[in-house]
């Protein structure tokens, strides 16, 4: 680093850059396991950090051929139609400091500043991008996201699937899963196969450890997963804690897809990023931001919706 710091002797102004070498280091290793949108919705980085706006476009195709004469001269004409659907790009950001007093201290005792907010900074940008991804902001121009597209009508669950297993009913479990599999297969005419479920914690852990039958040693989730890769390749099933309150007015949700940047895609066109560190008063403080366009769903009709599970 070439900046120099005025309130710093040279031994002290050297100690602080070797540690904001190692703070910068640290934070881009840390992994935050529970925040799973970039594990669901794959990511994109095409728009570059001065995007303002990102589009995809969208082309139909219209017209038909017909059987024709020889010396036919009223062919029938086909043609495209298109469509563009912009989102803005916006920033997020926050900031971390210590003072010169922390700094000299530090330096005194011959350990190396606390990395944790740091640490902490990244965490609470990467949280709302996470939240973006899923849900939008639509104060800012981002209307919806991953778990909420407007695009997209929800089907009503009949019962919980905690009913289903009490009234001794667990096929119905599998019928509702089968039935959001085959919405998709059926209404894109076989284009997109779905590769994924996503449902609350509570109702994952509830059908991995109840038999799906007396004397059976597989479970709900067992049965499912056997059974659906069979005509669905990569099948899975997984818990997600966006889903427990992800329905209409705060009930569970339900997500089956194909899980392909063909279908879904986040948008983040700045990755988080710490800028050079600015001198303020007795504080040295550094300034974080990434970008993100949320989440677009190109293809509605390979999500499912179900909610009330």
């Amino acid at each position: 680093m070439k900046t120099k710091w005025t309130h710093l002797d040279a031994a002290e102004s050297a100690f602080f850059e070797r540690e904001l070498e190692h703070v910068y280091s640290r934070t881009y290793d840390i992994r935050y396991p529970n925040l799973r949108a970039r594990e669901f919705v794959p990511v994109s980085n095409e728009a570059g950090a001065g995007a303002l706006t990102v589009t995809y476009r969208q082309f139909d195709q219209f017209g038909r051929a017909k059987v024709i004469s020889h010396n036919a001269k009223d062919l029938p004409r086909v043609d495209i139609s298109g469509k563009e659907f912009p989102r803005p790009i916006r920033e997020v950001g926050d900031a971390y400091a210590w003072n010169l007093k922390e700094l000299r201290s530090a330096m005194m005792a011959g350990r190396p500043l606390n990395d944790r907010r740091a640490s902490t900074a990244r965490r609470a940008i990467e949280e709302l991008l996470d939240y973006i991804a899923c849900f939008g902001s639509p104060d800012h121009g981002i209307a919806d996201g991953f778990l909420n597209n407007a695009a997209i009508t929800p089907e009503a669950a009949s019962d919980s699937w905690a009913d289903y297993v009490a009234a001794d009913t667990k096929n119905l479990i599998v019928a509702e899963v089968s039935d959001a599999i085959q919405r998709i297969v059926d209404g894109t005419n076989g284009i997109f196969m779905p590769t994924t479920v996503l449902i609350p914690i509570a109702q994952h852990a509830l059908i991995a450890t109840t038999p799906f039958g007396d004397n059976s040693d597989k479970t709900i989730l067992d049965f499912m997963l056997a059974n659906f890769a069979r005509a669905y390749p990569g099948f899975s099933i997984e818990p997600w804690y966006r889903c427990k309150t992800a329905g209409a007015a705060g009930v569970t949700r339900m997500v089956t897809y194909a899980r392909s940047p063909e279908v879904v895609q986040q948008e983040i066109a700045n990755e988080f990023e710490q800028l050079p560190v600015q001198e303020q008063g007795l504080e040295f403080v550094v300034n974080c931001w990434a970008s993100t366009g949320g989440t677009a769903i190109y293809y509605p009709g390979a999500v499912d919706y179900v909610d009330g599970i």
